[in-house]
């Protein structure tokens, strides 16, 4: 199967008719890989093992977000066992985690080393436990701009990703996201749906959690 007007076009507009070299010919093998994809586990399997290359990391994981429960959901995995597994399954918005952060954010999050940050203290010893000491998360934002979900990868090791692994894995993320719009809105007859309903539906969840979290921390104050 193979999209038609898949969004990853203005990707390969951008590249025009230049050499491929580091970067940009790793993000068109991603493109192509993609491309060949005819179900959304397909695509997130790709894009995690991508960006688990990208970052050099040991473990990985991408969820994605069920808008009506406010629950991300882990879709594809590498590396984790069952006890972190059970509880990062189904990831409130308003979560303190990495990957609920980086969804509201609409930005990367990275946690440098796990017991320096307080806003993961609560999740600490299950991820401990399974061996992480440091987080990589990256929204998955279409091009039309509607969060899908997060991928997350891990390090044993203290870490902080350079500036090239950061913007690789948003480029993965997005051209990622883009592939399961057009694979979402393929219909019966298969005719595109519009995605700007998802693109509002993301921007509301976000809203309330954000407002969620201000009465949490008005609560704690008073």
């Amino acid at each position: 199967m193979r999209f038609r007007s898949f969004p990853g076009d203005r990707f390969v507009a951008r590249l025009g008719s230049r050499p491929l070299k580091g970067e940009a010919s790793m993000q068109w093998l991603l493109f192509q890989w993609l491309q060949k994809c005819a179900d959304i586990q397909s695509v997130l399997n790709c894009v995690l093992d991508r960006s688990l290359e990208i970052g050099d990391a040991h473990f990985g994981n991408v969820q994605l977000i069920d808008w009506r429960s406010g629950y991300l959901e882990i879709k594809a995995q590498r590396g984790f066992q069952s006890e972190f597994l059970n509880f990062f399954q189904r990831v409130k918005v308003e979560h303190g985690s990495a990957c609920a952060r980086a969804l509201r954010n609409r930005g990367t999050v990275v946690i440098e080393d796990i017991t320096a940050d307080k806003q993961f203290w609560p999740y600490r010893d299950i991820a401990w436990r399974a061996g992480v000491r440091a987080v990589q998360s990256v929204p998955l934002v279409s091009s039309s701009g509607a969060a899908l979900g997060v991928l997350s990868i891990h390090f044993r090791t203290v870490r902080r990703p350079t500036d090239i692994q950061v913007r690789g894995m948003t480029e993965a993320t997005g051209l990622a996201a883009n592939a399961i719009i057009h694979l979402r809105a393929l219909n019966g007859d298969g005719q595109m749906l519009d995605s700007l309903d998802l693109l509002q539906k993301s921007l509301d969840a976000i809203g309330n959690a954000e407002k969620l979290l201000s009465r949490g921390r008005s609560a704690r104050i008073s």
